[in-house]
C-alpha cells in the first residue's frame, strides 16, 4: 500500500477548516479514508463518556443508520478487543474468530478482514479506527504502520479541535442518541490550542510569535514638557538619522526583489530630508515640550490638513506623513522597529493584514511564516509570500486573542491548521511530516532537468508565473521552462508616481535576459478590482471587481498604456517574448489594442528605435462573455491564456476573496470545467496555442483534466512546478481522456473531486 501521509494530513486539515459539527468532520474522515486507501469500510468508534461502551460515530461501508445506534461494552466484539490490548487487532475472517459479535442490520458479516487500530491519547483510550474489506488480500498486518500513523493525525487533529470534547458533552445531553443536532459552544479562546484558517502559501513552519503593527500608535504619547531643550534636539536627530537608516535599508532590499527603487519609500525619504518638516517640530520643543510630544503634535496637524482635501494624491501624503511619524517615534521612545529588524530566532509573524512593501522589507530568513486574522487569497502579500515560500495562513479570526508575544506555534501552510505551544506528539509528528517533505524535495530536484512528457508522449510546457526579478531563481531551482505569465502590476504598485518608458524598459529586460531564451510572457497592467496605483483617481465603486479595471483602466488612459506597450516592444528584441492583454470582454477591445500597437510601431520606427515588429499578441479569457464569441476573437490574436482566478469568480458569481462565500469557490465546478473545454477546442480548431496560467494550473486533479483537453501549456506559481511535472510523467494522456468523459457526466464539483482524488491520490502532494 503506497503512504501519502502529507496528503492526508492536508486533507484532514481542510476537512477541519470546512466544517463545524463533529459528525461532520468523522463522517468525511472515514470517507476520505476509505477512498484514498481502496477499503470497503472504514469506520470510528468513541468510547462514551462514562468509559463503558464504545458507540458507532462515523462509517463509510457500513449501514449508515446505525450511526449512533450501534454500541458495544468494551468486553464485546472484535473492536472492543483492541480497546482492551490498546493494540492493533488484525484479523483475516473475522466472523470466525471467538471475539466477534455480530450485530444485525450492521452489514459488517460479509466483510472478510478486520483491522482495528486503537485511537489513544496520553495513554488514554478515546475509540478505535476500523478498516475492513471484501477482498482476503485487501489489508494485511503489514498496513499497521500505514493506518497507525493515519490514526495519529485524526487523532491529533481532533484532540486539538475540540471535537471530542464536543461529542462528549452531546452525549451527556443526549444519552437516546438521538441525532438531533447540538447546540453550538463555542470554546473559550485562552484555551484554543488549534486555531484553523485558509492556506494561501503552502509549507510547514515552527517558531516564536511576533506581533506586528497590532499595539503602537500616537496614542501612546501624552502631552509631557522638558526643560532640556537641546537634549530634546539631540534625541530628535538621532531618531530621524536612525529612521533615515532603517528606510534606506528597505529601499535596497526592494530595489534586489524588483530591480526598480520603491517610490514609496523614496518618498518617506524626502519627508525625512524635509527641512520645514523638521522645523515644526523644533519649533515646539522650544516651546518646552518633548521630543515625542512635539513630533505626534506637529505629524497629526499634517494629517488633518491632508486629509481634508480633495485631492487623490495630497490624500496619500497624509498617509506617508503619519506612516514616517510613527517610524521616527518608535526611535525617540527606543521601540522595536515596525519591520522587526534583524530577527534572533525563528519568527512566525501575526498580524491582522499586511502589505506587499511591508512583507518586502521583513523579510529574512527566520521569518518561518505569516498568519493574518484577515487577508484574501489573491492579494499581492499572498503572491510575494508564495514568491518567498514563506508558509502563509489567513483568516484565522481568533489568533489575535489566542496566541500571544512568544508563544511557540507550528504553522501547517499545506492545511491551514495553528498548533500553539503543541505537546511532543504533534511535534514529533510534525518532525516526521517535514523529514518526507525534504526526501520528496530531493525527489524533486531530479525532474529538474527532464520535460514534462506523459507516459503515451503528450508533452506540456510547464511554466512559471512570477512578479519580480527574485522570481527567477525559483523559475530555475524549480524548473519551469518557460515564463508563462509575468505580471506588471509590482513596480506601478510600490511607487507614487508612474515608471518611465526608460524605467519600465530596463526592468522588463532584466526578465528578458534572465529568462536564458526561455519564452516570456508579458501581461500589461492588471490594476483594479482589489488591486490600486496611489496616483490614480478612482471611481468609488459599488462592484469594484466589475467595474473600472485591468485593460478597461489602459483603454482609458491611453498614453500610460502606449507608454508600457513601447517598453514592452523594445525589450521583446532580447529574446522570445509575448504580450498578454488582461480581462477582454469584446473584440471592439481587441481591435483598438492593436491600433495603437501598430501606432506605437510607426513611433519607434520612426525614431530609429529596435523593436520587435512581429511580436505575438495574446489575450486572457477570464470573461464568461468573450468564450461565447471566442471562434471569432481567433482571426485577432496568435494565442490564448485562460486566469482561471477570475474566470472562476465570474462563471459562479463568487468574491474568492470574501469569506462568506469563498467555499462556493470551485475550480472543479462541472460549468468551469466545460466552459475551458470549450475554450480549448475553440483554439485547437484554429490552431491557436492556449495556456492555462491561473491558480488551477498548480492543482494536481485540474492540471490532469487540462491535459486530458489536450492543454500543452500550463503557468503556476515556480514552487508548484515538480509536483505537476511528477504527475504528467507518470500518467497517460489516453487514460486521463476518459476520465474526463466520465467527470463531464459529473453534476457536483464533490462528486468530480472524489472521482479525481481515486485516480490521482498516488502522485498528490
Amino acid at each position: 500500500m503506497i503512504r501519502d501521509d502529507i496528503r492526508i494530513l492536508e486533507d484532514i486539515g481542510k476537512i477541519l477548516t470546512e466544517s463545524i459539527l463533529p459528525e461532520t468532520i468523522l463522517e468525511k474522515m472515514v470517507r476520505i479514508i476509505a477512498k484514498r486507501f481502496k477499503v470497503d469500510v472504514c469506520s470510528i468508534y468513541l468510547i462514551n463518556s462514562e468509559k463503558t461502551h464504545l458507540v458507532l460515530q462515523a462509517t463509510h461501508g457500513l449501514n449508515q443508520h446505525m450511526v449512533g445506534q450501534l454500541k458495544m461494552a468494551i468486553a464485546e466484539g472484535l473492536t472492543g478487543w483492541v480497546i482492551e490490548k490498546m493494540a492493533p487487532v488484525f484479523s483475516i475472517h473475522p466472523q470466525h474468530h471467538e471475539r466477534f459479535k455480530f450485530f444485525e442490520n450492521s452489514g459488517e458479516e460479509i466483510y472478510q478482514t478486520f483491522l482495528g487500530i486503537p485511537l489513544v491519547y496520553i495513554q488514554k483510550p478515546l475509540g478505535v479506527m476500523v478498516l475492513q474489506t471484501l477482498d482476503i488480500n485487501g489489508i494485511s498486518k503489514n498496513d499497521i504502520p500505514v493506518f497507525s500513523t493515519i490514526a495519529i493525525q485524526i487523532l491529533t487533529a481532533v484532540i486539538y479541535s475540540g471535537l471530542f470534547e464536543n461529542i462528549n458533552q452531546e452525549q451527556k445531553i443526549n444519552p437516546l442518541n438521538n441525532r438531533l443536532p447540538a447546540p453550538k459552544k463555542r470554546r473559550k479562546k485562552s484555551k484554543q490550542t488549534m486555531l484553523r484558517g485558509v492556506p494561501v502559501s503552502a509549507g510547514i513552519a515552527r517558531g516564536h510569535v511576533h506581533y506586528f503593527g497590532q499595539r503602537f500608535g500616537f496614542d501612546m504619547v501624552k502631552r509631557e514638557e522638558s526643560d532640556d531643550i537641546e537634549n530634546e534636539i539631540k534625541i530628535l536627530d538621532n531618531a530621524f538619522s536612525a529612521s533615515l537608516v532603517e528606510i534606506k535599508n528597505m529601499a535596497a532590499r526592494v530595489r534586489d526583489l524588483s530591480g526598480q527603487d520603491d517610490a514609496i519609500v523614496e518618498a518617506h525619504i524626502m519627508l525625512l530630508k524635509d527641512p520645514s518638516f523638521k522645523k515644526k517640530i523644533l519649533d515646539e520643543i522650544h516651546k518646552g515640550i518633548r521630543a515625542s510630544s512635539a513630533l505626534k503634535t506637529v505629524v497629526l496637524g499634517y494629517v488633518k490638513l491632508f486629509s481634508q482635501m480633495e485631492d487623490t494624491y495630497l490624500k496619500e501624503r497624509a498617509a506617508d506623513i503619519e506612516d514616517i511619524g510613527r517610524r521616527v517615534l518608535r526611535h525617540l521612545l527606543g521601540i522595536q522597529s515596525g519591520l522587526i529588524g534583524e530577527l534572533s530566532k525563528d519568527t512566525v509573524l501575526i498580524t491582522s493584514d499586511i502589505s506587499p512593501i511591508d512583507l518586502v522589507g521583513m523579510k529574512q530568513d527566520r521569518l518561518k511564516a505569516i498568519v493574518l486574522s484577515k487577508g484574501g487569497r489573491t492579494s499581492h502579500a499572498v503572491i510575494l509570500a508564495k514568491s518567498f515560500e514563506i508558509p502563509m495562513i489567513i483568516g484565522v479570526r481568533d489568533i489575535l486573542e489566542a496566541v500571544k508575544e512568544d508563544d511557540f506555534v507550528i504553522v501547517d501552510g499545506n492545511s491551514g491548521l495553528v498548533f500553539k505551544n503543541p505537546p511532543g506528539l504533534i511535534l514529533e509528528e510534525y518532525d516526521r511530516l517535514t523529514e518526507l517533505k525534504q526526501k520528496k524535495s530531493f525527489e524533486m530536484e531530479e525532474l529538474k532537468d527532464l520535460p514534462s512528457i506523459t507516459v503515451d508522449n503528450f508533452c506540456v510546457n510547464t511554466g512559471a508565473n512570477i512578479g519580480m526579478i527574485s522570481d527567477l531563481v525559483l523559475m530555475e531551482r524549480y524548473g519551469a521552462d518557460h515564463i508563462g505569465l509575468y505580471r506588471t502590476e509590482f513596480p506601478f504598485l510600490v511607487r507614487k508616481e508612474l515608471p518611465t518608458e526608460e524605467e519600465q524598459f530596463e526592468l522588463y529586460k532584466k526578465i528578458i535576459l534572465g529568462a536564458k531564451h526561455r519564452t516570456v510572457t508579458i501581461r500589461t497592467l492588471d490594476v483594479g478590482g482589489d488591486k490600486f496605483l496611489s496616483y490614480l483617481d478612482y471611481p468609488k465603486e459599488e462592484n469594484p471587481f466589475l467595474g473600472w479595471r485591468s485593460i478597461r483602466v489602459s483603454l482609458e488612459l491611453e498614453d500610460i498604456f502606449k507608454t508600457q506597450i513601447r517598453a514592452i516592444l523594445r525589450a521583446a528584441c532580447l529574446g522570445d517574448t509575448k504580450i498578454l492583454f488582461p480581462m477582454i470582454s469584446s473584440i471592439g477591445e481587441i481591435r483598438k489594442i492593436r491600433q495603437i500597437i501598430d501606432m506605437e510601431k510607426q513611433k519607434l520606427h520612426s525614431k530609429k528605435m529596435d523593436f520587435r515588429s512581429d511580436i505575438p499578441i495574446g489575450i486572457m479569457v477570464e470573461v464568461p462573455g468573450i468564450v461565447r464569441i471566442l471562434d471569432r476573437v481567433m482571426p485577432y490574436v496568435d494565442f490564448v491564456s485562460v486566469g482561471t482566478n477570475d474566470l472562476i469568480q465570474y462563471v459562479l458569481a463568487v468574491d474568492r476573496n470574501n469569506e462568506k462565500v469563498a467555499n462556493l469557490y470551485n475550480p472543479l465546478h462541472p460549468s468551469v470545467i466545460e466552459i475551458i473545454r470549450d475554450v480549448a477546442n475553440v483554439c485547437q480548431n484554429s490552431n491557436k496555442m492556449i495556456s492555462i496560467c491561473g491558480e488551477s494550473a498548480a492543482n494536481v486533479q485540474c492540471a490532469y483534466l487540462f491535459v486530458a483537453m489536450g492543454i500543452d501549456h500550463l503557468s503556476m506559481n515556480p514552487v508548484s512546478v515538480p509536483t505537476i511535472k511528477k504527475m504528467i510523467r507518470q500518467i497517460k494522456k489516453s487514460d486521463a481522456e476518459a476520465d474526463l468523459n466520465n467527470v463531464l457526466k459529473m453534476e457536483e464539483a464533490f462528486e468530480i473531486k472524489e472521482y479525481l482524488n481515486g485516480v490521482l491520490w498516488e502522485w498528490a502532494e
